[in-house]
């Protein structure tokens, strides 16, 4: 298998060649005065299974458009096989129609990847990993809260109770707590569905603890935001905000830290001046397990 450092994604593609020994390709990437893209294969890639690395983080649309160029482009080369790594999958929020007459965008997306012929499809920590289970291309979810413990350790916090919000963030909780060797606790939130506005509710006490949130994105900051004024309301020592994917929109991240933060920890899937840890080795290992 090769490596396919989409434009997107180089650095991360980089780090996980380096990390698996797998050769690399950087496809040559330009745009065109009117924002069209160019992609071009530099080195032959004819009868060779080929792994693109293409995050779908903004500008989602472009990245995503780069991918399909990227598969369609190998297969006619004469690859043998494509298949997608994208760290961050986009529009997997809208995996249902929460209003009538919504597009439910994942499953496009979904459908389209195959058409454009990926054979199958690893994304790290999708936001709805019951939306993919029915995916008509395979998706691998790979799941990064080890890292994440990993650089939380490193930071010596591992005294601090992990908390999260809802159903969905009571399971990644519970799995960096696991490796942290700590407890967590769980907030409930509700969101309303025409203004996005969000409330959060935490009943067990964090009085003079440190306390590490969680979350799979931190986009516009909302809910993190929300859910720090709670802890720190609540008497909390210490608060840091974490989370896999940092996407950071606008001014998220001062809304946090302006809430109580003491800092924001984010991975590698997203470029951000907050990514502080990397995926690369857990996804080295799992290409490794199928190289």
């Amino acid at each position: 298998m090769i490596i396919v450092g989409g434009p997107a994604s180089a650095y991360l593609a980089e780090k996980i060649s380096e990390a698996s020994g797998l050769k690399l390709i950087r496809v040559e990437h330009k745009l065109f005065p009117d924002g069209e893209n160019y992609i071009r294969f530099p080195e032959k890639v004819s009868g060779e299974d080929l792994l693109v690395v293409q995050g779908f983080h903004p500008p989602q649309d472009r990245h995503i458009f780069q991918a399909f160029l990227m598969a369609d482009a190998a297969l006619d080369l004469g690859a043998r096989s494509v298949h997608l790594l994208s760290p961050y999958l986009a529009y997997a929020r809208q995996d249902k129609r929460f209003l009538e007459g919504e597009a439910m965008s994942l499953s496009t997306l979904l459908k389209l990847l195959k058409a454009s012929g990926y054979e199958r499809v690893y994304t790290v920590n999708v936001h709805s990993p019951w939306a993919v289970e029915s995916s008509p291309v395979p998706v691998k979810d790979i799941l990064a809260e080890e890292a994440l413990a990993d650089y939380i350790m490193a930071m010596r916090l591992n005294d601090a109770v992990v908390v999260s919000v809802g159903k969905k963030g009571k399971c990644m909780a519970e799995r960096v707590a696991g490796f942290l060797r700590t407890d967590y606790l769980v907030a409930q939130s509700t969101r309303d569905k025409f203004t996005g506005e969000v409330s959060v509710v935490l009943e067990d006490s964090v009085r003079g603890r440190s306390v590490l949130v969680v979350d799979d994105i931190i986009s516009t900051g909302g809910t993190m935001a929300k859910l720090v004024e709670v802890l720190r309301n609540m008497g909390a020592r210490r608060i840091i905000a974490a989370c896999i994917h940092g996407l950071m929109i606008g001014d998220a991240a001062e809304r946090i830290l302006r809430a109580g933060a003491e800092t924001i920890i984010a991975s590698d899937t997203v470029p951000s001046s907050y990514s502080r840890y990397s995926v690369a080795r857990i996804l080295a290992r799992e290409v490794l397990s199928r190289a």
